[in-house]
């Protein structure tokens, strides 16, 4: 085995094994290895490669073989959580996710605007007057969900339990993935509190939509209702709770990282953080280029359930392939100069949400909260710094992101040379 195989293979053992930052073993998987067997898994890096597989229709998202919700509750909780929007069979997953796509048009987004600058503000209210925060624990976890129970019609009250709910859940999931996949061995057990919750979420998100049902209104979850109800309902009742189980879910994590690691990049490129405070409508693109060098899901699995042949090279089926977006989006091919943060990069194809018929459908919506982050910012602390020394990564197979960061508040001027 080469010592870049060999890179790949420690990486995927133990994740904390790259910084964050350090992007050398992703840039060369795409010129050396564009597609390659590493040990019992296929890695695919170059861009026209990943986006190859990722759309193929035999390469299919599903949890792995031998998986069952019900192994940690009641058969019933174990058909719902089988039922989430991201595994299911391709014609399902068109069906239902069409059904829910609405939800998240540009309109739908556009309109949310003014809710998730309420809650930016909110979360930043205290931190901003004290002067410091642990940014992941403080913002980044808690806007997707604060902006996940506003979407969906919750009460603002609920907001505490959702989150601690959606993260057991999410974090009992991730263990049973990175647990059996590719033999990987570095996944913690499933926990109690995550099986607990996982009950517990269940039961709330069934009353839920039983009172959805019974007294609609103009949320998502009630024009989802609406769906399933009647005889040609095209929604079952198990459906339309699996679906609001994955809108529960789905963001949690990707968006409070994703955030995380745009200010690592921003930290990296203190020029770019200039521009953006000097002119806050370059926000958005901040985002989208920092979420391009740094993704917070630099790979993704799949599953190939019929042999498939790129390049005259067989995938057979059964095989495990791991879809590099970190490497791709670095291929020289598809970006100028690659490496480099550039605000003016007119290449917009990068793969950080995906690509295909799983592109990530709250893409939009990340952004905008990315985007009106960074804005807030730029307005009111335009000097920020990392204060936490060098960054210690999540322990996961599947994030790529800092465990913490705490931020230090000031109004100066921008960071320059901060540690990241």
């Amino acid at each position: 085995m080469d010592e870049l195989a060999a890179s790949v293979l420690r990486f995927i053992a133990d994740p904390k094994s790259q910084p964050i930052g350090d992007n050398e073993m992703f840039a060369r998987l795409v010129v050396e290895k564009p597609l390659m067997r590493v040990g019992e898994v296929w890695v695919a890096s170059r861009h026209d490669v990943v986006s190859a597989l990722a759309r193929h229709p035999n390469c299919v998202l599903r949890m792995p073989d031998g998986w069952s919700g019900s192994q940690h509750a009641d058969d019933r909780i174990g058909e719902l959580l089988e039922g989430l929007l991201p595994i299911q069979p391709t014609a399902d997953h068109r069906r239902l996710r069409r059904l829910v796509s609405g939800g998240f048009s540009a309109k739908s987004i556009s309109g949310l605007r003014p809710v998730v600058q309420s809650i930016v503000d909110e979360l930043f209210a205290e931190p901003l007057e004290r002067g410091e925060c642990e940014f992941i624990g403080e913002v980044c976890g808690p806007l997707p969900v604060y902006t996940t129970v506003a979407m969906l019609g919750l009460p603002e009250a609920d907001r505490p339990q959702v989150f601690e709910w959606a993260r057991a859940v999410n974090a009992l999931v991730l263990a049973e993935v990175t647990g059996r996949f590719g033999g990987w061995s570095g996944a913690a057990a499933p926990s109690e509190a995550g099986t607990a919750g996982l009950t517990e979420v269940v039961g709330y998100v069934e009353d839920l939509v039983r009172r959805r049902l019974a007294d609609p209104g103009e949320d998502l979850i009630s024009r989802l209702a609406r769906e399933s109800s009647g005889e040609d309902g095209k929604l079952s009742h198990a459906e339309l709770v699996s679906m609001v189980l994955t809108l529960f879910m789905a963001g949690i994590d990707t968006v409070g990282s994703g955030l995380a690691n745009v200010v690592t990049a921003l930290d990296q490129n203190p020029e770019a953080w200039r521009r953006v405070v000097v002119d806050p409508s370059l926000a958005r693109a901040a985002y989208v280029e920092g979420t391009r060098l740094l993704p917070a899901l630099p790979m993704m699995g799949r599953i190939v359930d019929a042999d498939v042949e790129l390049h005259g090279i067989v995938i057979p089926a059964g095989s495990t392939v791991l879809l590099m977006y970190g490497a791709a989006n670095l291929d020289p091919a598809a970006f100028t100069d690659p490496t480099r943060f550039d605000l003016d990069r007119t290449e917009t194809n990068h793969l950080s949400f995906g690509h295909g018929p799983h592109y990530c459908l709250g893409a939009g919506l990340a952004m905008l909260q990315g985007e009106i982050v960074l804005e807030t910012l730029a307005r009111r602390a335009p000097g920020f710094r990392i204060v936490d020394g060098p960054a210690e990564r999540r322990g996961e197979l599947a994030f790529h992101s800092r465990a913490s960061m705490r931020l230090r508040f000031a109004s100066g001027e921008p960071l320059v040379g901060a540690v990241a």
